[in-house]
Order: structure tokens, then C-alpha cells, then sequence
């Protein structure tokens, strides 16, 4: 079925997914070997592009896993013990101990899912910064902010020399990231926002909990929400997006830099 054109950002994955399995995958990063060939320095006193990168990816990670086991939790109660509830039932001792996980976790859910966000974007802005180690020329792009850093390739009005490909899939292959993630992490997180509705759902029914954005749409200023327009964010999207970009990075960063050695 096709979305319907009020929703932007993210499908659903569509499926139960394994969270141990999701965890193993992200924290494996994709630079590992890159930076084990770019990061000399043995005994590290200050901060570096490298170290920065690292924690980057370290807290990164560590967002995923609190967001991920609490979704889980999370869905496991609402096919569950919510509706046990809701009908006055009497819970078995496995629904009451999710019952009681729960309520340890619901006031913290969408807090967890804006740590996602917040040290996604910081671990893209990290991860320009090592790009500093191989784009060379005249004229360079941002090296502290990915925004930015696209950005310079978006307007440049002519090829990036002999790293036209590495400017090719900045523009072509990241559209993700103006959508879902720059909009609603700046415009509905972080800086101040339009009216709207912010709420997590499960926009398949089952087991994905996302975070929605519903704005009003409409003309008619007396009836806000006669139309509206949602920006839909999935955690598990957002990682498989962010390693996508990573194992590219990686990739071209290491054939660039033996080519600049020969």
C-alpha cells in the first residue's frame, strides 16, 4: 500500500525485530578499521578528531540501548497486560512483572527516543570531521556541522574535483536526513517550534514505538487540524540510515587516502 502524501520521514520496519540482534549490529561501528589506520597516537592527553568521533559513537550507541529494550517492553504491554487491565482482569505473574517494567519505564520513553536524536546528529557532525583527513582542494566544505557540510556540496555549481563522488552521494544519498531527522530534532526539539502535536505510536500496529509529528496543514486558521501533515521518526530506520552512510564513509575514505599515498 502506498503512503499517503501527509506522511513524511520514516516507514515502519514492519516486523518484531530482535533487540539483542539490533544492538550487536550498531554497536559495531563501521569506522573501526579506518580509524585503527588514521589514529596514530598512542597516549592521548587532549581531545582529538578521533576521540571526539569515538565518544560520539559510544553514546550513540549507548541511546539505542536504553530506547530499544524500553520499546520493546513498552509493545510487549500494550498486546498485553494493558488490555488485562483495561477489562479488569487479574494479571498471570509474567504480565505483572511487564506491568510493573512498564511503569518504570513509560515516563522516560520519549525522553529516551530524543537522546536518539540528539546523539544521532552529534555523531554525523563527528563523523565530517574525520573527512578532514582525505577532501583536499582550494575550496572545502564544513568540517564541524554534517548540515553544513552538505549543504557546500548542494550549492557548489561545479564538479568537487577528484572527490566528485564523495560530493555525488552527499547530495543524492542522505535525503534522510533533512527528513526525518535535521527537521524534528532542530525545528520540534531543540530550537523553537511551530504548533503541533508530539506523541509516540505504533504506526503499524504492533511492536514499533515512533515518534510522531503531527502539524496543522490546513488554511483555515479557526480549524488547525481539519489538515494535517505527520513526520513520522523510526529508531531502528534512523540506525540502518546512519550505518548505510558510515560503511560508505569508510569505504571511500580508505581507498581516497591509498590513493593519495601512491
Amino acid at each position: 500500500m502506498d503512503r499517503p502524501d501527509f506522511v513524511l520521514g520514516h516507514e515502519p520496519i514492519g516486523r518484531r525485530i530482535n533487540v539483542n540482534q539490533e544492538l550487536r549490529r550498531i554497536r559495531r561501528d563501521p569506522l573501526d578499521s579506518l580509524l585503527a589506520k588514521l589514529d596514530q597516537e598512542k597516549v592521548k592527553i587532549l581531545s582529538d578528531d578521533f576521540s571526539r568521533y569515538r565518544e560520539a559513537y559510544w553514546f550513540y550507541y549507548l541511546s539505542f540501548s536504553r530506547y530499544l529494550p524500553a520499546m520493546s517492553a513498552a509493545a510487549r504491554y500494550s498486546r498485553g497486560p494493558y488490555w488485562v487491565r483495561r477489562s479488569g482482569g487479574r494479571y498471570t505473574e509474567a504480565e505483572r512483572k511487564l506491568a510493573k517494567k512498564h511503569r518504570e519505564i513509560a515516563p522516560y520513553l520519549e525522553f529516551d527516543f530524543v537522546n536518539v536524536l540528539i546523539h544521532s546528529r552529534i555523531l554525523l557532525d563527528r563523523t565530517v570531521a574525520l573527512a578532514r583527513c582525505f577532501l583536499t582542494g582550494p575550496k572545502l566544505p564544513s568540517f564541524t556541522s554534517f548540515n553544513e557540510h552538505k549543504q557546500f556540496f548542494l550549492k557548489l555549481k561545479v564538479a568537487f574535483g577528484a572527490h566528485e563522488e564523495y560530493a555525488e552521494y552527499m547530495r543524492q544519498n542522505t535525503q534522510w536526513f533533512e527528513v526525518p531527522l535535521k527537521v524534528v530534532r532542530d525545528k520540534f526539539v531543540v530550537h523553537a517550534s511551530p504548533k503541533h502535536m508530539r506523541f509516540l505510536g505504533y504506526p503499524a500496529g504492533e511492536w514499533e514505538l515512533d515518534l510522531n509529528i503531527m502539524i496543522p496543514d490546513g488554511e483555515n486558521p479557526e480549524k488547525p487540524l481539519e489538515k494535517m501533515k505527520v513526520i513520522r521518526v523510526n529508531a531502528v530506520r534512523l540506525s540502518l540510515d546512519i550505518q548505510r552512510l558510515l560503511i560508505w564513509f569508510a569505504s571511500y575514505a580508505e581507498h581516497a587516502i591509498a590513493a593519495q599515498s601512491t
